[in-house]
């Protein structure tokens, strides 16, 4: 099923069960949509809250009233999700107070304080209302009733939203989660035992991504997106030398903050031998033309004698995007070039510094 469907879909399953007469043909339902399907989301998608109103559907449908508060909730619990902020829930209650407030407050205040405090207990997987013990019964489905393979993909999906996080983090804080969830849900003991396993065994894919990035620009987001797609996990490290001054270019961490960003001022084979601790890792170098070829293959050599089994790929960009380089850039900004130049940067995760009012106003 693709966008479109997925969206008509939720449109149909919310419209049967519009209890509040709320406005579900309103420009704003097309921006919560469009929240969901930001790209740094792998599981808190538009498919993931269609399958929670289907769920709905199957189960709750018969009672009109908390069918409706169910779905009215499930469209709003992740409208804002940033694994690395700690404040989606908080964020997604913003954002549905104030398309509430556009829409004038169409939901009594009792309802509209038990879809607060539902979105709220996701965080921890409360239950202090049934509605929220319903609700989190549709949210965690695929760890409650899901079979194996469901499980897997969840946990890769998960993975890869929370790839800012370097893999001692990452494996850390997954752990805490499933020491937590089962205390919840005691009949998944079994289902988190597998998924500790899983965590403890599976040695990801991960492409470093290794560069000056000075600065990162359109053609070096084309490789790393090439490289996403052949990798489980792609780190970008930016290469430092130490015998510099050199400061940390947080430019870069916002361009890309749903990546982890390291920053490399020793041996790039030292870096992947650290890093192969949990991971199996591939160096990712991108190419434009042969002779950027020939100096990677004399670079390779050295990397394999120090490190041998050292492997690499070698992405090319697109054609479209030869003519960019580093060094033009940097060139411009010498000249007065009235903001010109910004066709050459990655907006992509722009969205991320966006406030509650300019993604849903």
């Amino acid at each position: 099923m693709n966008v479109k469907e997925t969206e008509q879909r939720i449109r149909e399953l919310l419209a049967e069960r519009n209890y509040y007469r709320l406005d579900y043909e309103g420009e704003w339902l097309d921006k919560v949509f469009a929240a969901y399907c930001q790209p740094h989301r792998y599981f808190h998608t538009l498919q993931h809250l269609l399958s929670i109103c289907e769920s709905i559907r199957k189960a709750s449908w018969d009672d009109e009233i908390m069918a409706s508060q169910l779905l009215i909730t499930a469209l709003f619990h992740d409208v804002v999700w940033y694994p690395q902020d700690h404040d989606s829930e908080d964020k997604s209650i913003e954002a549905f107070d104030f398309i509430m407030s556009r829409l004038g407050n169409p939901l009594p205040t009792k309802v509209a304080d038990l879809v607060r405090q539902t979105i709220k207990a996701t965080e921890t997987q409360d239950t202090p209302t049934e509605l929220a013990a319903r609700f989190h019964q549709y949210d965690c489905q695929v760890i409650i009733r899901g079979n194996y393979v469901d499980l897997l993909e969840y946990e890769f999906q998960i993975f890869r939203e929370f790839q800012y996080l370097n893999m001692v983090d990452y494996r850390k804080g997954r752990s805490a989660f499933f020491q937590r969830f089962p205390k919840r849900f005691p009949k998944c003991k079994a289902t988190i035992d597998f998924l500790v396993e899983y965590l403890e065994r599976r040695r990801p894919r991960v492409g470093i991504y290794a560069g000056t990035f000075n600065p990162f620009h359109i053609g070096h987001l084309s490789i790393l997106e090439k490289a996403e797609k052949m990798f489980d996990k792609v780190i970008v490290v930016v290469g430092i030398n130490p015998a510099k001054n050199v400061q940390r270019d947080v430019k870069l961490e916002k361009i890309l903050p749903f990546h982890e960003v390291v920053y490399c001022d020793q041996l790039m084979v030292d870096l992947m031998e650290q890093e192969s601790k949990f991971c199996d890792v591939t160096l990712v170098r991108g190419l434009r033309n042969g002779y950027d070829l020939d100096y990677e293959m004399n670079q390779l050599c050295y990397m394999q004698e120090m490190r041998p089994g050292t492997q690499s790929v070698y992405i090319p960009c697109d054609k479209r995007l030869e003519h960019v380089s580093s060094s033009m850039l940097n060139g411009l900004q010498r000249f007065n070039v009235g903001n010109r130049d910004n066709i050459y940067y990655p907006k992509k995760y722009d969205y991320y510094g966006q406030s509650i009012e300019e993604m849903f106003g």
